[in-house]
């Protein structure tokens, strides 16, 4: 707070204040000295400026008799000396009103001044004291206020500590007021309200107010005043009075440009705002200096108040008069004056526009810098030259726009990161303005992006607040969209903004300092959202506004931790009528309240450029004050306000148990013994804390009981703080609860830490302190209202697992309470090196076997409460991804699993419920592990996958409008005349968002939904590399774009298939084939194939071509070569030259493929031997190469001629096969060659069992034939060969019918002859070939249902390589645009619902193959159970209620466990009746649960039939409806055509 404080003391010679000013001439109008001298004189004593000249009037404060309430005080003023007024707890407010003397001119600035004494204020019992400003006439936007911390409080009482009141008399200070007075007849009414601590009473003393003044040029913390500034140079310059027109602060918060106007001229002046010290303090440091005056230092209090002091001017140049807007740099040494005329394309403003020969006055000044910046001195005036424009950028001649100077960041600034963000109502052009300009991206932006006529303006207000860091955010009223000025790029939009939202956006709505969060208003509530993905971060709704009051403004605080949120009227979104609020960003929770901003101000950071603060334009001042200056009702972040009472290691309250609160209320704590279980039975005591809550009257009671787990016990309990707050210790934790206040309240949970300390207590401020050692110092922990600190991060995190614990074992209103606490910090990260130590990270990894069912029950509670909401931060490492975490330990124990599913549900439901597929990061992260086939819970991804297939999109309606469809290749007979492709022409299509391409409209019947699919899906990503992309590297991305040139690119892709060994950019997942069967991947593989992938297979089949015409083209030669032995030499010596050149041609390709095929068998050894595909390759590279050489050696005539050429002839059937492989991509093809493949894997094993059979028979038959040694044999036959090679070939043939070898032998008699023939036909053509005929069938069937799925994987390969090849071909992915991170897919609906109807029914098999096996376990461990505790029991009584017969499934083990303990006596006749007791029980609970489970079963089968007839007879309408839409279709398609013809014909007259 920039107050300036004036210590007047009693020993002053007279009552004016004629020495208020050092010098002679300052002048003073009051009273007359006789009428208004006071009993006792008082001097004035403070620090002024030197050569100031002050005229003041002073009015003295005299309370009312009449006019005033019981809660409010109207004082009068006088100005005769009157008594002080008490200003205490007794009134709310106490208002008086100033009037403006006569001889004031109106419009003139008044600085006001309090007179206040402080000797009777307990300044601990303060928080803040407000003082709200009326001067309605002059200030059309409303109130102003202003904040008196408790800084400035705390001097206040130094200075007052420093007098001896017993020998000087009373002490009054001058308390110089920020807000002034405007000279207007009205005058201006003020209202003090001082509050007090919300943990504290309410009594504070008193604040004597003495009298208040209106004088002029009083000093400031400082202040930019045009016409004033203290230096004679520039204040001479010009005798009229300037107005500030304009202003900009460097980044630094050093300097500040200001626009000035005189009359018609323009001013640009350039002005010094540090404060270089007094000459007394001229070694003081700055920033040191700044705390002490913001309160940063808690010593500061003690000491006397800085020296104000008033910015200088150090440069000024005259201007062209026009409309013009100004930038200045980080460092102040670069102003940018824009021209902001915008021409109007309306007829009647015409006259208005620029003319068509128009010069824009932009341009650039150079502000000189000083030469020695170790001794600047505030007189210095520097240099200001303006730059040529045609040298330092060319692109900005003659530029009409808007323009800022922007740093991305902020934190570690650099001068050559430094860019100017400009804006022409076309495009948003980034330039880098380190030394000469340089242009680095243009994003166009849509027509309708800034609907606003005056497009300079609009983008004003979203430079102002929407452009931090690297994100700049825009919007149309319909969609909000993020822009990446370092990437030049759109990256993200949503439209699911509310139309409050969307209104406020652009006037409204503020980014946090770093960029990566947006708080957007609506009309009584806030919503903040993430900038990159637009996910809601949180939201918050204002029950307390007024149904005529809307949220008007808000600003980030605290590092942006905390959020600012002004009130206005609805009728007026300028009058901030009353104060705001303040608001956690992590919690989005209430934490205090705050002053309104004000009048003309704007956010900015301070000297030190740490904090942000208020710049404050008036009519001829700037001035600067800080932001957290204006709160007030709120939680501090350090306990300034603790006494040395609180740091008394001594204990402040012992343990109190029993007590009686303000209210009446009689609250007592104790231990005692409850019982834990079901009703209906007897159970076991567990150690509790009973917390009773008696009324005033007595008459009515309630209970808190909170049960201990076995083992844990309570150290101490007791009421502390006067009664607010329930400390309790137990062995393993310190828990803390507020105590109501009425009996309709409830106790809350504020507190749970892991009991590390000693002696953990509550100050009565509401701190926590604790010892860390039974001797140590006092530990400030944090503030009980939020005790998440850094230094208590541990003990709360370590608190979990008891507070865990005990919810297994607490009632249900106790669960909800822990549920509540734990559910506030969810997304609080305290320790921001260690994003770990997060509440969901340490549940994950609480987990073991023993807490299983007890963490899954307290993990699926905490999700699905409302209040409850986890989002995953933007770039959130795997390390503290909890999904990651749990498959880690699902690896080892699969019981994790059931934890492991519910974070996934939550992601997937939250993901689809609020369309943000952010939610689905952390499942993305992880998906190539949760495809491990490996795995236990690898089918989790089946589940996933289908949850996931069609994920609906925000903004429908705009990605209809903004897209370019990926087309496949399509062969048209008028392939001369063009025809755009439109949404409407095909079923399903698949498109990228783009903001600049007018696609074809869609006819009126396009009806189909939207999706949206992430190719985190289909393969691992790279990191991106762009998001930390210099932008000095930006100018060499623009010269890579022309580096592109196909030839190259074919070269390159060459030179990486040759590697031996290379990295592959991207990896697609280990999809099991039924994970295939998903519409996302199905329009991922597609997006990819018609843009990349099918290019790639077609070089690549190509070359496989020449290949293949190498290999025809050598075969057809030998086959129609001249062999007439009447050929000469010669002729015969020129063919052989040709074939020798052709079959070295093919040994060498076949070498560089094989090489390629070895790469890929280096790569994946396994896969490659296990597919079919990678063995025809070989072969079709092997056999060419081996009959090649072979050709070639007998050229060469190395060998003889003659050798068989069956390594040639085999060759060209693997050609043929080869070729048929490579046409799968294609689906006709496809079709055929995945049933042909699935055959041969169908048949494999039979082929060895089937050749096997055959070679027996061969041998057999030979033996038969041929064993015989008497040559009389009567069935020898000369027909069969003895060799076995073509005895198995004729015993092959022998299974088609040729008989022809052995048909001598049928005219025999021979009984092993004719028999050995009967078996060999039953075996081979009855047996074998109807089993091969049944493989194949089966094959075929199979082949015909998953085809499609092979056709994707085929593929997806491809794509994959030639995503691949783009990360090596330079400039190719920066000339094309084909890398979307996100891609849209259309379905017609009836499609969708049948895919999410057999989802639906495999998520229920599984949940009920999962219930009854559960059920089972459950009856197992009953069983167990029971009968281990019948063996055991000892003597008991039994009574009659000793089992319950009727529990829920759920609980049954532990209701019979209880049971039998809790019936547990001392009588042996007992233990016999217990024993068959609960062998009963234990029967009849068994059947029960068997009944219910089957009650359960046809139940959801009753319903299951109800939904399928449900959706049978919706499907028989949409299939109606979908018949009408087509025949509609058919006719406007006739009607088009027939409007063509007409056309046609009109054209050819």
């Amino acid at each position: 707070m920039e107050d300036y404080i004036v210590n007047i003391s009693d020993d002053s010679q007279t009552t004016t204040l004629a020495s208020y000013a050092s010098s002679p001439s300052a002048g003073l109008y009051a009273p007359s000295p006789a009428g208004s001298s006071p009993p006792n004189s008082v001097d004035v004593n403070e620090l002024v400026e030197s050569s100031a000249s002050i005229e003041a009037y002073r009015w003295y404060f005299q309370e009312p008799v009449e006019d005033s309430t019981t809660t409010e005080l109207f004082l009068n003023l006088d100005e005769a000396f009157h008594d002080p007024v008490m200003v205490n707890a007794s009134r709310k407010t106490t208002s008086w009103h100033i009037p403006v003397p006569t001889e004031i001119e109106e419009g003139a600035f008044y600085d006001i001044i309090l007179g206040v004494s402080t000797k009777n204020l307990n300044i601990d019992a303060i928080e803040s004291i407000l003082i709200k400003f009326d001067q309605l006439e002059s200030i059309d936007e409303g109130y102003e206020y202003e904040v008196i911390n408790p800084c400035e409080l705390k001097r206040l009482s130094s200075l007052n500590s420093s007098t001896d009141d017993t020998e000087k008399g009373e002490t009054v200070f001058k308390l110089k007021l920020f807000n002034r007075c405007y000279g207007y007849e009205d005058g201006v009414t003020m209202t003090v309200d001082v509050s007090t601590w919300s943990e504290l009473p309410t009594e504070y003393g008193s604040l004597e107010l003495h009298f208040v003044e209106l004088c002029t040029d009083s000093p400031t913390l400082y202040k930019a005043d045009v016409n004033r500034s203290g230096n004679p140079e520039y204040d001479g310059a010009t005798k009229e009075l300037k107005i500030v027109n304009n202003f900009s602060f460097s980044g630094d918060g050093r300097f500040a440009a200001i626009k000035s106007i005189v009359g018609e001229d323009h001013y640009l002046e350039v002005w010094d705002l540090q404060d270089y010290g007094s000459v007394d303090k001229q070694s003081e440091d700055l920033k040191e200096k700044v705390r002490e005056l913001t309160g940063g230092d808690k010593d500061s209090s003690q000491g006397v108040a800085a020296t104000p002091y008033c910015a200088m001017p150090v440069a000024w140049i005259f201007l062209s008069t026009g409309n013009t807007d100004i930038s200045i740099s980080w460092d102040g040494s670069l102003v940018a004056v824009v021209d902001t005329a915008q021409p109007d394309t309306e007829e009647e403003e015409e006259e208005e526009s620029p003319p068509a020969d128009y010069q824009s006055l932009f341009a650039i000044y150079q502000c000189g810098r000083y030469d020695n910046q170790t001794s600047e001195k505030t007189a210095s005036r520097r240099s200001i030259t303006r730059k040529d424009v045609q040298h330092t950028c060319q692109d900005l001649v003659n530029y009409i726009g808007s323009g800022i100077f922007h740093m991305v960041d902020k934190v570690n600034p650099d001068l050559k990161d430094e860019l100017f963000v400009a804006y022409n109502g076309i495009s948003i052009d980034i330039y880098r303005t380190f030394e000469d300009w340089t242009h680095l991206h243009s994003i166009l932006v849509d027509t309708a992006l800034i609907s606003s006529e005056d497009y300079v303006s609009d983008f004003v207000s979203i430079t102002d607040n929407q452009l931090r860091g690297r994100y700049l955010i825009a919007g149309d009223g319909k969609v909000a969209f993020t822009f990446d000025i370092v990437l030049g790029a759109q990256i993200s939009f949503t439209s699911a903004l509310s139309d409050d939202e969307f209104s406020n956006m652009s006037l409204f709505a503020v980014m946090s300092e770093d960029g990566t969060l947006i708080a957007i208003p609506g009309f009584r509530a806030l919503s903040i959202y993430r900038t990159e993905t637009w996910t809601l971060h949180g939201s918050y709704t204002f029950h307390e506004i007024a149904s005529d009051e809307m949220v008007a403004g808000v600003s980030f605080l605290c590092d942006d931790r905390v959020l600012a949120v002004c009130v206005a009227s609805s009728s007026n979104s300028f009058s901030q009528t009353r104060p705001g609020y303040l608001l956690d960003v992590a919690t989005m929770s209430l934490v205090g309240r705050i002053a309104p901003e004000g009048r003309e101000c704007s956010s900015l950071l301070p000297l030190d450029g740490s904090i942000q603060g208020l710049a404050f334009l008036g009519h001829t001042k700037l001035w600067h004050m800080r932001l957290e200056d204006r709160a007030y009702h709120s939680t501090p972040l350090s306990p300034t306000r603790c006494t040395d009472q609180c740091l008394d290691p001594v204990p402040l309250e012992g343990d109190v148990d029993d007590v009686i609160s303000a209210s009446g209320l009689h609250f007592k704590a104790e231990t005692t013994e409850t019982y834990i279980g079901s009703s209906h039975l007897k159970r076991e005591k567990r150690s509790s804390l009973t917390v009773s809550m008696t009324d005033a009257n007595g008459s009515q009671m309630k209970k808190m009981v909170v049960p201990l787990p076995n083992g844990d016990y309570i150290s101490s309990a007791s009421f502390c703080s006067a009664y607010r707050y329930l400390l309790v210790e137990t062995s393993d934790a310190c828990m803390a609860w507020s105590v109501p206040k009425t009996f309709d309240g409830d106790f809350r949970l504020q507190m749970v830490l892991y009991d590390d300390y000693y002696e953990c207590r509550i100050c009565p401020h509401g701190y926590i302190r604790c010892r860390l050692e039974e001797d140590g110092d006092n530990l400030l922990l944090n503030h009980i209202m939020h005790p998440i600190s850094e230094i208590a991060m541990v003990s709360f995190l370590s608190g979990l697992e008891p507070a865990v614990r005990v919810y297994d074992l607490a009632e249900p209103g106790v669960k909800q309470d822990i549920l509540r606490y734990y559910a506030g910090y969810l997304n609080y990260y305290p320790i921001q090196d260690d994003l770990a130590s997060t509440l969901l990270v340490s549940i994950v990894r609480l987990w073991t076997p023993g807490y299983h069912r007890l963490l899954c029950d307290f993990l699926q509670s905490l999700l699905s409460m409302s209040s409850s909401r986890w989002v995953p931060l933007q770039d959130m490492p795997i390390s503290i991804n909890p999904v990651a975490i749990l498959l880690d330990v699902a690896s080892k124990q699969s019981q994790a699993i059931g934890l492991l599913e519910i974070i996934i549900d939550y992601c997937l439901r939250h993901a689809k419920a609020e369309q943000d597929p952010h939610f689905l990061l952390p499942i993305r992260q992880c998906i190539h592990l949760i495809l491990d086939p490996k795995q236990s819970y690898s089918e989790l991804a089946v589940k996933i996958y289908r949850e996931m297939a069609y994920f609906p999109v925000q903004g429908r309606e705009f990605i209809v409008g903004h897209h370019i469809l990926a087309n496949p290749l399509n062969l048209r007979w008028r392939f001369w005349k063009h025809y755009p492709w439109g949404l409407h022409q095909h079923k399903d299509q698949v498109m990228q968002l783009d903001l600049y391409e007018t696609p074809k409209p869609p006819k009126g019947n396009f009806t189909r939904d939207v999706f949206q699919a992430s190719f985190d899906l289909l393969w691992l990503k790279p990191e991106a590399e762009d998001s930390e992309q210099d932008p000095n590297q930006q100018g060499e991305d623009a010269l890579v774009q022309s580096l592109f040139s196909w030839p190259q690119a074919i070269w390159k892709m060459v030179l990486r298939k040759l590697r031996l060994r290379y990295n592959a950019t991207v990896e697609c997942h280990p999809f099991e084939l039924e994970v295939l069967d998903n519409p996302a991947l199905k329009a991922l593989v597609e997006y990819k194939w018609n843009t990349i992938g099918f290019n790639y297979w077609l070089v690549r089949f190509l070359g496989q071509m020449c290949y293949y015409i190498l290999v025809l083209t050598a075969i057809f030669l030998q086959i129609y070569e001249e062999k007439n032995g009447d050929a000469t030499k010669e002729g015969e010596r020129k063919a052989d030259i040709g074939l020798d050149g052709l079959f070295l041609a093919i040994i060498v390709v076949s070498f560089i493929f094989l090489w390629l095929e070895f790469v890929q068998l280096l790569k994946d050894k396994r896969g490659y031997i296990r597919s079919i595909y990678n063995m025809v390759d070989l072969f079709v590279f092997l056999l060419p190469l081996a009959g090649a050489i072979n050709q070639f050696l007998i050229i060469r005539g190395v060998i003889v001629k003659g050798l068989n050429p069956g390594l040639l002839s085999f060759s060209v059937l693997f050609i043929f096969l080869h070729f048929l492989f490579e046409l799968r991509v294609f689906q006709v093809v496809c079709h055929f060659v995945s049933i042909i493949i699935r055959a041969i894997y169908a048949i494999r094993v039979f082929i060895f069992v089937f050749a096997g059979g055959l070679f027996g028979f061969s041998i057999a038959i030979l033996h038969l034939l041929h064993g015989c040694t008497v040559d009389t044999c009567s069935y020898y036959t000369e027909g069969f060969t003895n060799n076995l090679l073509r005895a198995f070939s004729a015993t092959y043939f022998m299974m088609g019918g040729n008989y022809d070898p052995v048909k001598t032998g049928f005219d025999s008699n021979s009984f092993a002859f004719h028999g050995m023939l009967m078996v060999f036909f039953f075996f081979t053509v009855i047996v074998m070939l109807n089993v091969l005929i049944a493989l194949i069938n089966n094959a075929i069937s199979d082949g015909d249902q998953s085809w499609q799925l092979d056709w994707m994987e085929y593929r997806m390969r491809y794509i994959e390589s030639a995503e691949n090849m783009t990360y090596d071909i330079p400039g190719f992915r920066e000339n094309n645009d084909y890398f979307p991170d996100t891609i849209y897919y259309t379905a017609m609906g009836q499609k969708v619902r049948d895919y999410t109807k057999e989802t639906q029914r495999l998520i229920d098999e599984a949940g009920s193959s999962f219930s009854t096996a559960d059920t089972t376990a459950t009856l197992s461990d009953t069983a167990a159970v029971t009968s281990v505790t019948v063996a055991t029991v000892a003597e008991v009584d039994v009574p009659t209620a000793a089992v319950d017969k009727r529990p829920s499934p759920a609980t049954g083990t532990a209701l019979i466990r209880r049971a039998t303990v809790a019936a547990a006596t001392s009588t042996p006749k007992a233990a016999t009746a217990v024993a068959v007791t609960t062998a009963l029980g234990e029967h009849d609970l068994i059947s029960m649960l068997r009944r219910q489970h089957e009650e359960q079963s046809r139940r959801e089968e009753e319903q299951r039939r109800w939904y399928e007839e449900q959706t049978r007879r919706s499907d028989e309408q949409m299939k109606v409806l979908a018949e009408q839409t087509r025949r509609l279709e058919e006719q406007r398609l006739v009607m088009v055509d027939l409007q063509a013809e007409l056309r046609l014909l009109k054209e050819r007259g």
